[in-house]
Order: structure tokens, then C-alpha cells, then sequence
């Protein structure tokens, strides 16, 4: 019976698997998602169950 047996060289640190997007900056995660820019583009609705909804004016403003 042969064995499967992988050696990673990038070791996963406790630190690492905690936030495995430290070497990536927010803009960068920003801009690869497609997310919306909501800076000076959003309302805010208020919800009878005290929530509030961020609803952007522009979708097609992304980073």
C-alpha cells in the first residue's frame, strides 16, 4: 500500500491560519471581489427592528 504523504514548505502558523489575508492589503481584497464603493455613495434605511440597511446609490462604482 503506498502512501499519500505531503510536505507543504510554507509551514501554516497559528498566526497565519488566524487571518491568511495579512499579506494582502484591503484595497487589493477590495478591488478583487468587485465590491461597491460606498464612500459618498450610500443611504442609510432605518429598520423597525432597529437594524440598519446601507443601500448604495451607485452600483456600478466599484474600487
Amino acid at each position: 500500500m503506498e502512501s499519500n504523504i505531503r510536505i507543504c514548505s510554507d509551514l501554516m502558523t497559528r498566526k497565519k491560519m488566524a487571518n491568511p489575508f495579512a499579506d494582502i492589503s484591503m484595497l487589493e481584497r477590495l478591488q478583487n471581489a468587485k465590491s461597491i464603493d460606498l464612500r459618498n455613495n450610500c443611504y442609510e434605511e432605518i429598520l423597525p427592528n432597529g437594524y440598519t440597511k446601507i443601500i448604495p446609490i451607485d452600483k456600478n462604482k466599484t474600487y
